[in-house]
């Protein structure tokens, strides 16, 4: 009687492991809120479309027709990148009057001037260090990974055990 009831429990056991590593890889899969992500990410997309062309249009003026016209004012642009929320243009040396000129060709609203730093290469064990791809950020995702693997094992064990200890004290 009481083997019978051990049985019944391994098998309950077994189960809800099983259905237990199924829902947390699920849950881990799923988005919060697949509607609202789409959203966010359409309107996170036309934002980012509208500030590369912005940057599009300024790389396209400081390396033609605009050169010039720089060399003239005095300063040089050293970088465009997109950050944030607007186009962030480095330039040396940094001046407001630089910046001003800068600001009546673009606009305000979507550009914002810096002080720029001329590029420097680096020695080749400075390259190789800079080159060395960063691991920060997997800490988060490995942790959940490592504890649905555990489950998985563990369910695996034990429907093992089971099966073996069937087969060591079958009846036939």
């Amino acid at each position: 009687m009481i083997q019978a009831y051990k049985k019944r429990w391994a098998k309950v056991l077994l189960t809800a492991s099983c259905m237990l590593v199924m829902i947390a890889g699920t849950a881990m899969a799923a988005p919060g809120d697949a509607q609202s992500s789409s959203v966010k990410i359409s309107n996170t997309a036309a934002a980012e479309d509208k500030l590369a062309n912005k940057q599009a249009e300024i790389d396209a003026f400081i390396s033609g027709a605009g050169h010039d016209e720089l060399a003239e004012q005095g300063f040089t642009v050293t970088h465009t990148v997109v950050v944030g929320g607007s186009v962030e243009v480095g330039i040396t040396p940094y001046d407001e009057k630089h910046a001003n000129f800068l600001y009546q060709k673009f606009g305000r609203e979507s550009v914002k001037v810096v002080e720029g730093a001329q590029a420097v290469t680096f020695e080749a064990a400075g390259a190789a260090d800079a080159a060395a791809p960063s691991d920060a950020g997997n800490g988060q995702e490995s942790s959940g990974n490592l504890w649905i693997t555990l489950a998985a094992a563990a369910a695996i064990i034990a429907g093992i055990l089971v099966a073996k200890r069937r087969k060591l004290f079958s009846r036939s």
